[in-house]
């Protein structure tokens, strides 16, 4: 059991996340099954406390001098283009944190939906959808099914 908790820790752990627990999980003889759940589950989990902070800490750069000028012109963007950004930020959230290359995951896919200023539920869905289909590439590569 001890181990299942290793690879869900490191799934939630920036740079490695779900992509090098799955992995280091299939390296460490557990059961595949138990192995993608575990680190799908920890890698979404995550996701919910990462978007709360990324907005808190937006809020904070708003009140000094050097960035609120900075945030200010993003969140004037935003908001231009706010329905056209909505209606593809949950398939972009989907895809981006699906497809496993180095940089895109939870802790990437938070940030940009924390400054996009999407919906915690929306967020929430697409990490979880991309987890998955980045959970079944990293564990078919990880078992040599491809």
């Amino acid at each position: 059991m001890f181990e299942y908790l290793k690879i869900m820790f490191l799934s939630a752990a920036p740079f490695v996340e779900l992509r090098g627990g799955i992995p280091a999980g299939i390296l460490m003889d557990l059961n595949p099954f138990l192995v993608y759940i575990s680190c799908v589950f920890s890698s979404t989990a995550v996701s919910i406390p990462l978007v709360i902070f990324f907005r808190r800490f937006l809020e904070f750069l708003r009140t000094i001098k050097g960035f609120k000028n900075i945030v200010a012109l993003i969140d004037k963007k935003i908001d231009a283009n706010t329905k056209r950004i909505k209606n593809a930020s949950l398939i972009g959230i989907i895809l981006f944190v699906g497809i496993p290359i180095p940089s895109t995951g939870t802790w990437t896919a938070s940030m940009i939906a924390s400054v996009l200023k999407m919906r915690l539920k929306d967020v929430l869905l697409g990490v979880f959808l991309g987890n998955l289909l980045s959970g079944f590439i990293m564990m078919s590569v990880s078992l040599h099914l491809f």
